[in-house]
């Protein structure tokens, strides 16, 4: 930890940007999933999967949603169980899932990635796993190699299960730290320690998975720009190939456990600034390179490749290499990506396991994309990925003029954007050090806009 380059000062202006605490979707799709609707159903769900060719590619997402304790900073669709029964009951209903998907698609595509996400995948006992893992190379052609990934809590993980997760070919692995300091823990009902963490992470590399995420979070109560930086050079001592960087959104109106959290002990906006501004320095001096708005990758990593090659893509996992045609998400509240649009499961485990078992899709909502959705996705997505984007070539790809844009152009010039914002002719920079602030501008470009009720995160 003693060799990794400290930042002392970050440099923060007094007066908070104007841009700080507008709300804006994480654009993990277009448009955001709040404004997906009933109209699209499960018959719209069957159609898609029967249009899967025999050569197209498939990525599944496998949403295991209990946990052990319940984060009280956690925004996922999980629920808590001390019991092992209902996980056991979700899987058998999740292999009917499969089972079903896989014959609604006729057994076509190719498998290419897998998934496991939460929640807490690391829940699922030996047989459980394996048994999610036979069920989805039944249901579609195994076309390995991939990526087969899982994340972990580090409570719920052991030596032995991850000695079985290598001898099975898991090729990544994340795991939530989130916070070393033991204040922070505490006020967020995640207590782990960085001994546990190091002991996992050295159990890993014997396993022979050596691709190693690690999540963080900044805006947590108590945090201070000393404890988070000892944070920091923990996790750095760790050697994780990647690490995201993620925003504390605290909508306690929408997630309620939040409720727990002392909201007087979280950072103001400026000090939440000075948090991101020296996390991000420090990671930078510190050989990682930035990816998108909250990821840092070693140069070597396939993401930092990716990034760099303009291959990444952003979708509900975040910024992946993932170039698979098809996302199959499966279990409560996945969402399903198709060349024609998106789906997603109900977010209520005995809502969804009631239609699985009667042999039907649980599918609750979705939207069905237009040639304009494609355009502006496209526009986006490439903000959100590198920070500008050419209005004019993306527009030349889809048949548009040029200018198609012109009104979000002269709306980017105006001077509450003049700080993260630079325009020239028809492309777009983004022009300030704090990269969460794309969101606000990749806003400019959405046509969907929610009801003044309804809110999104604060760009924070």
């Amino acid at each position: 930890m003693s060799s990794a380059v400290a930042i002392t000062s970050p440099n923060v202006p007094e007066k908070p940007p104007a841009w700080l605490g507008l709300q804006a979707p994480r654009y993990t799709s277009y448009p955001s999933a709040q404004h997906f609707h009933s109209g699209v159903n499960a018959d719209q769900h069957s159609a898609w999967l029967a249009s899967i060719e025999k050569d197209q590619t498939i990525s599944a997402y496998v949403h295991i949603p209990f946990c052990r304790e319940l984060c009280w900073f956690c925004g996922c669709h999980t629920k808590m169980t001390y019991r092992d029964e209902p996980i056991e009951k979700y899987v058998r209903v999740l292999l009917d899932e499969i089972a079903l998907i896989g014959q609604r698609a006729a057994r076509k595509g190719k498998l290419k990635q897998i998934h496991f996400g939460g929640g807490s995948p690391s829940l699922l006992n030996e047989s459980q796993l394996m048994s999610i893992l036979y069920a989805l190379a039944s249901a579609f052609e195994f076309a390995p190699p991939g990526e087969l990934a899982i994340e972990l809590d580090p409570r719920t993980t052991s030596e032995e299960k991850i000695a079985f997760y290598g001898s099975l070919g898991f090729t990544r692995v994340s795991m939530g730290i989130q916070d070393f300091d033991p204040k922070v823990q505490k006020a967020v009902n995640r207590i782990q320690s960085f001994e546990m963490v190091a002991g996992l992470m050295e159990y890993l590399h014997d396993a022979g998975i050596h691709q190693i995420n690690t999540d963080l979070i900044y805006g947590l109560p108590y945090q201070t720009i000393a404890s988070f930086e000892l944070t920091l050079k923990q996790t750095l001592s760790l050697a994780p190939s990647r690490i995201a960087l993620f925003s504390y959104a605290h909508v306690p109106h929408m997630k309620k456990h939040q409720r727990l959290i002392d909201e007087h002990a979280l950072p103001d906006d400026r000090t939440k600034l000075m948090l991101y501004r020296m996390a991000t320095e420090f990671l930078l001096a510190n050989g990682y390179v930035a990816i998108g708005i909250d990821h840092f990758a070693r140069e070597d990593d396939s993401l930092a490749v990716a990034a760099n090659s303009h291959r990444m893509r952003r979708n509900f996992q975040g910024y992946v290499t993932d170039t698979t045609d098809i996302l199959l998400g499966f279990g409560t509240s996945a969402i399903s990506q198709f060349p024609g649009g998106y789906t997603q499961n109900y977010s209520a485990t005995h809502e969804y396991s009631k239609r699985i078992e009667a042999r039907q899709l649980a599918t609750c909502r979705g939207w069905k994309t237009s040639a304009q959705d494609s355009f502006r996705k496209e526009i986006i997505d490439t903000l959100m990925c590198y920070m500008e984007a050419d209005i004019g070539q993306i527009a030349a790809r889809h048949g548009h003029d040029a200018n198609i844009c012109e009104r979000e152009m002269k709306l980017l010039q105006d001077s509450a954007y003049a700080d993260i914002a630079r325009t020239q002719g028809h492309f777009v920079q983004i022009a300030t050090p704090y990269r969460m602030a794309s969101r606000a501008v990749a806003a400019v470009f959405d046509q969907y806009q929610l009801p003044e009720a309804a809110r999104y995160s604060r760009v924070s």
